[in-house]
């Protein structure tokens, strides 16, 4: 039997059973609209449900929430699916992973919702409700013109059996909407914040079932979790004003209720609501900047949670293991950039030189497919030049990288601090940069041949070399520093740089000497 040959929710138990699993075990699921691409909060979200799947022996699942359909967005369910690849937080079932209790799109589950749905119209805990968009629109401005929350007013409620089914015969359109509780408290246990209750009167009549036979999330959300046997469900504090809601339907239905954990808002460096307007937050960003899934994982349990020797980096083991919900913050924690790029450049300084080629080399490769979406410093950068530049010379590529990796913060950072060792990225210096450290162009063009002439024939021992630069100095009558400054220019086309010996060691004697007179030239051509 499949969800399609259901015919009552008695056969829908007898195909989606109570699960085998270990006591104590947790069923997890998060459930991702397609009508966006994957933020920050989704990775959170997703960190969590699996960390609490793995720590319990039970099961995470995706199931994607795509009921919706005005809002769909071309190609965010492969980025949702891309993202917990990336994350390393694979689901147990999903659409890419079909289990027993599939299938795992919302659109593909909709003889269960109306199912439902009609079970409770049939039981008078719903009802059918054939008003129009224009009646409910006109009750709403009246309602708010007298100061009132707009909510139904059970217009459609009493009206006669016979009646219902003979306009549900003739075609007409309508939704059935469910038959909330009049009075009484709704009382909850939040995993982090304790028990939360609201009075029964301050839930409305929702729509269970939309006129197109679609269901709305209250419904769908519901019946989903529990024919998946979810037994705790993770979701953001802005749910908490439903939940009421949806204990009223578990009522209903008869349904043991989950628990609940309300995780909390992220906060900008304003403490504001985390949003567009503090900068891009979707993973695809995160991903072009050039965060280690790794990093970006420990970040995000570092925000969630405080690691009981207040340490900031451990594996993502270790939080599975220590972590408690108890533990959870119940204010919005800020999203600090600055500890992501610490935590990032932890582990990519872990990385060997080899390790650190292939991982730039698949950045690279990433990259050139959104290459809008990678840091300015790579916007006039030729990627796949520079990813051959690597490919072709693993050997020179790893030199590149043994030389002061914690400089590197994040993958992007390779365009500023190593970018200047690959002629894809390579920019001469201009000539109002060299000026700075010579006090005429003839000078520095002179100065800059004379270092040509140090290089002849092989590059000499350090001591030799920084000797021979401080005569130039002194036969210019300069100082050494701005000298040495000027080499550093002409060879990397920047002032923040590694040691230079260091860099013309990597370089090798032929580049050193090209670039040397490469920017000669530039002072030349621009003095005459």
């Amino acid at each position: 039997m499949s969800i399609h040959d259901l015919r009552s929710l008695d056969e829908a138990e007898a195909l989606f059973p109570p699960r085998s699993l270990p006591a104590g075990a947790e069923v997890l699921r998060i459930a991702p609209s397609p009508t966006g691409f994957p933020h920050i909060g989704t990775a959170m979200q997703t960190v969590l449900n699996r960390a609490l799947a793995d720590k319990t022996g039970g099961i995470f699942i995706v199931r994607i929430e795509d009921t919706d359909r005005a809002r769909l967005v071309t190609g965010a369910e492969e980025a949702i699916m891309a993202s917990l690849d990336w994350l390393e937080t694979p689901p147990d079932e999903g659409p890419n992973r079909p289990g027993g209790y599939g299938p795992y799109r919302q659109s593909e589950r909709l003889p269960l919702y109306r199912l439902a749905a009609e079970h409770l119209a049939q039981r008078e805990k719903a009802y059918y409700c054939f008003c129009s968009p224009e009646r409910l629109e006109k009750l709403r401005q009246e309602q708010m013109a007298a100061g009132h929350n707009p909510r139904y007013d059970r217009h459609c409620l009493a009206l006669p059996q016979a009646e219902v089914r003979a306009r549900l015969a003739d075609g007409e359109k309508s939704v059935i909407r469910f038959r909330a509780p009049e009075d009484g408290p709704i009382s909850f246990v939040d995993e982090v914040r304790g028990p939360i209750s609201f009075e029964a009167d301050r839930v409305d009549d929702p729509i269970l079932l939309k006129a197109d036979g679609y269901p709305t999330y209250h419904l769908a959300a519901l019946v989903d979790d529990h024919f998946m046997r979810v037994t705790t469900v993770i979701r953001g504090e802005e749910w908490i004003s439903s939940t009421p809601k949806h204990i009223a339907l578990y009522r209903a239905f008869g349904w043991d209720i989950p628990r609940f954990l309300h995780t909390v808002i992220l906060r900008d460096a304003q403490r504001r609501k985390l949003s567009k307007r503090s900068g891009d937050t979707s993973l695809r960003w995160f991903q072009a900047q050039g965060y280690l899934s790794e990093g970006f994982r420990n970040f995000l349990t570092r925000l969630l949670w405080p690691h009981p020797e207040e340490k900031d980096l451990y594996p993502f083991e270790e939080f599975v293991r220590l972590f408690s919900v108890r533990n959870l913050p119940r204010t919005g924690p800020v999203v600090d950039a600055q500890l992501l790029d610490f935590i990032n450049g932890h582990y990519l300084a872990r990385l060997n030189p080899e390790a650190m080629r292939r991982a730039c080399a698949d950045y690279l490769a990433a990259l050139e497919q959104t290459p809008d979406a990678g840091p300015e410093s790579s916007r006039e950068v030729d990627l796949a030049a520079f990813n051959r530049e690597l490919e072709s010379n693993p050997e020179y590529a790893q030199k590149v990288f043994a030389l002061e990796p914690e400089r590197n913060r994040k993958l992007a950072d390779i365009f500023v601090n190593n970018g200047f060792f690959f002629d894809a990225v390579f920019k001469i210096a201009q000539r109002e940069q060299l000026l700075k450290y010579a006090q005429t162009p003839d000078q520095g063009a002179r100065l800059l041949e004379a270092m040509r002439n140090l290089l002849a024939a092989a590059l000499p021992e350090q001591e030799t070399w920084e000797t021979g630069m401080r005569g130039l100095a002194e036969a210019a009558g300069l100082k050494p520093k701005p000298v040495f400054m000027l080499a550093r220019l002409a060879l990397t086309g920047s002032e923040k740089t590694p040691p230079l010996y260091a860099i013309m060691e990597i370089l090798g004697l032929e580049r050193v000497r090209e670039r040397l007179g490469l920017a000669s030239q530039t002072l030349k051509q621009n003095f005459a």
